[in-house]
């Protein structure tokens, strides 16, 4: 009787400590009760539950399994156990947890929801639509799940209706940055471009996007109040690319009286050098400014729309830097053609916009081709494509690129630099392309020089690449690269 009653006061303690958010005490206390009764599901699920909240991934797992061992037909730990493993990078092996979830719990809205939410993980947004859908039907009033459904929407290229559940998750919770981030790439990849860079706004309350401002001082410049006189610092955000895109506003600040700062990452340093008053680089200590704007706020400062997109940033390749790759590249052998086939790895969505490896096998067999990889650090595995592992930073990719007929590229830095400078670019898209490249088009407003190639389908890189190797080859009939 002692031990029984003991058992329950250790419980009772585990259940206050972990609702007091203390998870390894509630762990001792599970541990402890576990000892009178070792094959206690019960006592077992609990403990998975405290340790998943204490960070222990491995011990939470042990136990939840333990405890399904012992009674399988408990819900809730499968759905636990699924909501760990995906939160450890293992969507597919959540996915199944949650199967056995729901089909314990049938109606249960919320495991609808996780279950749509790991194949979406998985790169699976037609299916994941329809799980999120029922979802949201079981319960109407969870933001979450439409912001989820938006998401997947997105991904099936249906913006319009990722739009209404957008604006449908704000109404329900004003306060959910996801919602708001989602209306604002929905409006934009729609081409309603006003609305949705005011709404992009959101980003900067999104822990996905970080400015690296703990320096700032002074006012933020939204515009379009005026400049004239002032000293206005820009700061880069998000990737490489993304700064090669928008720098392009510099020029159009300073035509309007301000003196730029313009503070980039440390690789663009070099190429972006004359571009503004002042270059910089996270770290080079403390920079003078009356007034400081988010690179990607400038389209909303200006008012941007796909009909008035500044010009590319003025920006060339250094006349030494092009001597020297010339010397390097050696006499001519073909058409020079620059490959760019990997993004940034941490992307949440590079998965579907880079390359896999062998994708690249049709462009390198058209006859006359002469490849090269454009990206730093680059080993391809196709002896065909030359590596160039002397790049030094962006400037020298610039020079590079500078000597190519013609530059393919996924959507990563690459192509922003070759649409920058004014090259022909031919970028190779997926199915739910990114926001900037809005829909359906094989031309953007960005880049006059550049041609998009769009998949037909999802994960459909054979047909995008073979549309790209056919254009090839009625490039070099037309004699281009002698």
């Amino acid at each position: 009787m002692t031990r029984r009653v003991d058992a329950a006061l250790l419980v009772a303690r585990g259940n206050a400590a972990l609702a007091a958010g203390e998870a390894r005490v509630a762990a001792d206390c599970y541990r402890a009760a576990l000892a009178a009764s070792p094959d206690h599901p019960g006592l077992l699920y609990n403990l998975g539950n405290a340790l998943r909240t204490a960070g222990d991934v491995a011990g939470a797992e042990a136990a939840l399994r333990r405890s399904l061992a012992l009674l399988p037909d408990q819900p809730a730990a499968h759905n636990n156990l699924g909501n760990l493993l995906r939160a450890a990078g293992r969507p597919a092996e959540a996915l199944e947890a949650y199967r056995r979830a729901l089909f314990l719990t049938p109606a249960d809205g919320q495991v609808r929801a996780n279950l749509g939410t790991a194949l979406l993980d998985l790169h699976r947004p037609e299916e994941a639509t329809v799980w999120l859908a029922q979802a949201v039907v079981a319960d109407p009033a969870d933001a979450q799940a439409r912001v989820k459904l938006g998401g997947a929407l997105m991904l099936t290229r249906n913006p319009a209706a990722a739009l209404a559940q957008y604006r449908q998750a704000r109404a329900l919770a004003p306060d959910l940055a996801d919602a708001a981030l989602g209306e604002a790439l929905a409006r934009l990849t729609l081409g309603d471009w006003i609305a949705g860079w005011e709404a992009y706004e959101a980003r900067l309350l999104h822990p996905r996007f970080k400015l690296h401002a703990a320096d700032l001082r002074g006012v933020r410049w939204h515009g379009p109040e005026p400049i004239r006189g002032r000293t206005l610092m820009l700061l880069s955000e998000q990737g490489l690319g993304d700064t090669l895109q928008f720098c392009r506003y510099v020029p159009l600040l300073r035509r309007h009286g301000a003196r730029v700062v313009l503070r980039v990452q440390r690789p663009l340093v070099r190429l972006l050098g004359g571009l503004a008053d002042r270059i910089a680089a996270p770290g080079d200590g403390a920079l003078r400014f009356d007034a400081w704007c988010p690179l990607m706020s400038l389209p909303r400062a200006f008012a941007t729309t796909p009909e008035t997109v500044p010009p590319a940033a003025p920006l060339a390749a250094n006349p030494a830097g092009l001597r020297v790759w010339r010397r390097r590249l050696g006499p001519r052998r073909g058409l020079r053609v620059g490959l760019a086939w990997t993004g940034n790895a941490e992307h949440p969505l590079d998965a579907l916009r880079s390359l896999p490896p062998d994708a690249l096998a049709p462009l390198l067999g058209v006859p006359g081709v002469e490849a090269h990889a454009l990206q730093p650090k680059a080993r391809p595995a196709d002896k065909r494509i030359r590596a160039h592992p002397d790049i030094a930073d962006f400037a020298d990719v610039a020079a590079l690129a500078g000597l190519m007929d013609v530059v393919i590229s996924v959507d990563t830095a690459m192509a922003h630099l070759a649409g920058t400078l004014g090259k022909p670019v031919w970028i190779l898209l997926p199915h739910a392309a990114d926001f900037r490249w809005l829909l359906d088009r094989a031309d953007t407003p960005w880049y006059p020089s550049a041609r998009l190639f769009r998949q037909a389908r999802p994960h459909d890189w054979p047909g995008v690449v073979d549309a790209a190797a056919q254009a090839l080859r009625h490039l070099i009939r037309s004699g281009a690269g002698r």
